[in-house]
């Protein structure tokens, strides 16, 4: 029958007629059973009063939108100690009070809402005939019962950002079962100590090496075993090598005097293979003194010249006895500047030559294969990468036009001008690495260094002897972690903190603080990897929400995403 198709499980239903309008599939459905019962005294009653309509929508059937028109009844009640003098009758299974959408469609309209958020939601469920407004979805996600929180054996924290460099919250994940079980509003360690007592019995507590936490979890949850975060450990040691490079502008130029070295060799065999007439001659030494020096290189000069000037006097103040603090104040710098003048050997200049990224990168092999075919008109060239996707301006394209005209001989640049006079190319300068970059080579295991990363790691230890000591002690670190021994630990702090090296003192320091989670990190397995994850997909969450990222429409996307495909609350 009918009835059994589109009512499987609700009994005592029947349809008596099928319309079709341009809009929708409209079902008449009536009651089969000749009495109520009233929700009030739950008594049986058959007396007949009147009946009236309702007309909720329904699932789509084969394309179309289905709307019931229900006829409903209304009966006296017969009990005089009943409140209710009359009641109409209820159909729970398939419709709750006052409802204007069945619950099954209520349900898969709140799955949508869940996986995809409100505004594509709304766009999906109007193509599967099931419309709904994006204000609709909120209000199912919101009415969504709180998930049950059994608490953890193994508990993962991390913070993420609400608004990036603003706002924080703190997720909170079980480890065991990979599923996040809470998401607190702030980083406090009040908020995390508070959770942790009204959720006793956490035994082993992974978290970053934030001061907050740390409080958090010892005040909350004292006999529970913390492990510290090994990828913070890691990033810490890599920070602390960036931090130690950057007061060794000598190592970074020596790294970078070996780049030029493999690019002279490079240039040198390329020259060789060339035709005599393309060769082009090194430039003397009178026509660079007489090169015309740019304003840019002035104004360059300039500011090397304010920052020379800037170290020179926190140096003085600081060998007269002033504080950092004292020196920040008086100069109007930060103290990590200060900091950082101190401890360097001279004045720490940002490196020449340095290239960040470019709209133009992705069309960069393109526009070099058409500048090779002759094709040198900016313009041309804007309007052919433009057709395959390029959004920025024309200028952006004349300047990489502009470099690269530079790099032609002087008959193609300027042909009409006399052939005989060619002027010299510039010598290449050195580019020192910068501290990033020598600290990622630095924590490289040697074993997949190529030879030309030896060569650069050797120029660097021959700068600085403090360098190889320092490359020692990450390369140590490294190896107690990865091969679990923290037995090793103890012996490895005291050399590294005797050492004198600033900032593998401040790195051990911060160790000795957290001693005991970071040695549970190097014995146990446990980590904030599964953390990290559920932060990823959090963000995932946060981004689909279209700027309708409330905390607690948040919460409840996060918390809830397995109710999806249980009950739904309408």
């Amino acid at each position: 029958m009918l009835v059994d198709i589109f009512f499987p499980e609700i009994g005592s239903l029947n349809i008596s007629q099928v319309e079709f309008d341009s809009q929708a599939l409209i079902l008449h459905v009536e009651a089969t059973t000749k009495n109520a019962i009233c929700p009030e005294c739950q008594t049986k009653n058959d007396r007949l009063h009147s009946y009236y309509y309702r007309q909720p929508a329904d699932l789509p059937c084969v394309g179309q939108a289905v709307r019931l028109q229900i006829e409903v009844r209304r009966f006296f009640c017969d009990n005089k100690l009943c409140s209710k003098v009359t009641f109409a009758e209820q159909f729970p299974a398939l419709l709750a009070p006052r409802a204007r959408r069945t619950a099954r469609l209520a349900k898969d309209q709140q799955r949508v809402a869940f996986v995809v958020s409100a505004e594509s939601g709304a766009r999906i469920l109007g193509w599967l005939k099931m419309a709904v407004s994006p204000d609709t979805l909120l209000r199912l996600v919101r009415r969504a019962p709180e998930p049950m929180i059994d608490t953890p054996r193994v508990l993962g924290v991390d913070d993420w950002a609400m608004k990036k460099r603003c706002s924080y919250g703190t997720i909170l994940v079980d480890l065991e079962a990979q599923q996040v079980i809470d998401l607190l509003p702030d980083r406090k360690a009040e908020t995390l100590e508070t959770w942790l007592k009204d959720h006793a019995g956490v035994e082993v507590i992974s978290r970053d090496r934030g001061r907050e936490y740390i409080k958090g979890a010892s005040d909350g949850a004292p006999d529970a075993i913390q492990v510290a975060d090994r990828w913070h450990l890691i990033k810490n040691l890599r920070e602390a090598l960036e931090s130690l490079m950057m007061e060794k502008p000598d190592c970074l130029k020596a790294a970078g005097e070996k780049d030029k070295e493999e690019d002279i060799s490079t240039t040198s065999n390329k020259t060789a293979t060339m035709p005599e007439s393309v060769e082009q001659a090194e430039p003397s030494p009178a026509e660079e003194v007489n090169r015309p020096i740019t304003k840019a290189e002035v104004q360059k000069s300039a500011r090397r010249a304010r920052k020379q000037e800037r170290y020179e006097l926190v140096r003085a103040l600081h060998q007269q006895g002033f504080s950092i603090h004292g020196i920040a104040n008086h100069l109007g710098i930060a103290r990590r500047t200060v900091r950082k003048y101190i401890n360097a050997e001279s004045c720490p200049f940002y490196p020449d030559g340095r290239r960040y990224r470019s709209k133009i990168d992705p069309f960069r092999q393109y526009l070099t294969e058409r500048w090779r075919d002759g094709c040198h008109n900016g313009s041309q060239l804007w309007r052919e990468i433009q057709e395959m996707g390029f959004d920025g301006s024309r200028a952006t394209v004349s300047r990489w036009v502009t470099v690269e005209r530079r790099k032609l001989p002087l008959q193609e640049k300027h042909p009409v001008r006399l052939k005989a006079r060619k002027k010299p190319p510039r010598p290449k300068q050195t580019m020192p690495w910068t501290a990033n970059r020598a600290a990622w080579l630095l924590m490289k295991p040697e074993a997949e260094l190529d030879t030309k990363e030896k060569a650069t790691l050797q120029q660097i230890f021959l700068a600085d002897e403090q360098v190889v000591e320092a490359h020692k002690f990450a390369h140590a670190f490294q190896e107690i972690i990865r091969l679990h021994q923290p037995e090793r630990l103890k012996p490895w702090l005291k050399n590294t903190i005797a050492s004198g090296i600033e900032a593998f003192v401040t790195f051990g320091r911060g160790i000795l603080q957290d001693l005991d989670a970071v040695t549970n990190a190097i014995k146990l397995h446990w980590s904030n990897g599964q953390t990290k994850g559920q932060v990823n997909r959090l963000k995932f969450i946060k981004r689909q929400m279209f700027g309708r990222a409330d905390f607690d429409l948040l919460r409840k996307r996060v918390l809830g995403y397995h109710l999806a495909f249980g009950t739904v609350h309408v």
